[in-house]
């Protein structure tokens, strides 16, 4: 072979080669298939990421193993929480975290914290939308407002669990806006939705993928987004902020493992989420589709997030006074 054809040749050798290399180093650990855990009830923001990650990691073939999504909602994440903290060393088990995974056991609902897992990889952060029906007389933010501040706890909102994220962002409006709601916790935001639309909840705070298909039916109204600024696939809605409220509130999404899996495990999994996270099918169909903002994280970085969003939480759940 000539010189010039060797070199042509050597990039594509040295790809199949640390495609080999990953292949074999996956071989000594992955030797069935992966649960993926999810720690919230079907249809929510959670799930739905889960099964588009179960589907571009199956697509794409970025794991040699089966991925297979399993919901195992209850108690805030309490129930997921323990059942992968209980794999400990096992490289099997992947879990969904959310900010749940931080302020459930702040509330004593679990004893297992951040500091019992392995950060794998945070993948993006989720906005939230202020969201009444379409035939909600509420057409703005100060229509709602207004509202409120006449019938303190009459406006019906709600989340996933109190106090979650959801209750986390509706504290932080009645702070700001100096009104008071009446907060109603469901299993999952699939659940929030259909108390929504049913007419048991006057509003509701879900994340842009829980919201769109609602949306695009022209069943619900978008009155803001809890964000730093408008959303470049969504730039029609104005921000809390924007209208005077100081509030802005993104949930990561990362994923966990249990704690002690070998660290060739954490190599390998860092590298295919960052694959996955580089993937067009992931960007096109995930991220942009359902509105969040792209942020890939390795380990080390995802486990610093969770240091500082922690503190963050602490000081807002101490706020509530719902911790001490």
């Amino acid at each position: 072979m000539k010189r010039n054809q060797m070199l042509i040749m050597l990039p594509f050798t040295l790809a199949l080669l640390l495609l080999l290399s990953g292949a074999s180093a996956a071989q000594k650990f992955l030797t069935k298939p992966i649960e993926f855990v999810c720690h919230a009830a079907v249809g929510g923001g959670s799930d739905i990421m889960a099964r588009m990650m179960q589907a571009v990691i199956e697509k794409e073939k970025l794991c040699p193993q089966t991925v297979a999504v399993v919901n195992r909602a209850g108690g805030g994440g309490a129930i997921a929480f323990a059942y992968v903290a209980g794999k400990k060393g096992d490289p099997h088990f992947w879990l969904t975290a959310t900010t749940s995974f931080l302020t459930t056991p702040l509330l004593g609902k679990s004893k297992y914290t951040y500091r019992d897992f392995t950060a794998l990889a945070n993948l993006a952060y989720d906005d939230f939308f202020i969201t009444v029906r379409v035939d909600s007389p509420y057409k703005t933010m100060k229509d709602l407002i207004a509202d409120a501040r006449k019938r303190p706890e009459q406006i019906r909102t709600g989340g996933t669990y109190a106090p979650g994220t959801d209750a986390l962002i509706s504290h932080l409006l009645e702070r700001e806006a100096g009104v008071k709601f009446n907060y109603i916790p469901f299993k999952s935001g699939g659940e929030a939705m259909v108390a929504l639309l049913g007419g048991n909840l006057d509003m509701f705070y879900p994340n842009p993928g829980e919201a769109l298909a609602q949306l695009e039916a022209k069943k619900v109204r978008i009155l803001a987004v809890a964000s730093e600024k408008r959303l470049e696939a969504a730039p029609d809605f104005p921000t809390l902020r924007e209208l005077g409220i100081n509030v802005a509130f993104q949930q990561v999404r990362s994923i966990a493992a249990p704690k002690d899996i070998p660290q060739e495990a954490i190599r390998y999994y860092e590298e295919l989420f960052r694959k996955l996270a580089d993937s067009k099918l992931w960007k096109e169909k995930y991220i942009k589709e359902n509105m969040l903002t792209w942020d890939y994280k390795n380990s080390a970085e995802t486990y610093k997030m969770w240091e500082s969003n922690n503190e963050s939480c602490t000081r807002i759940m101490k706020e509530m006074g719902v911790i001490k």
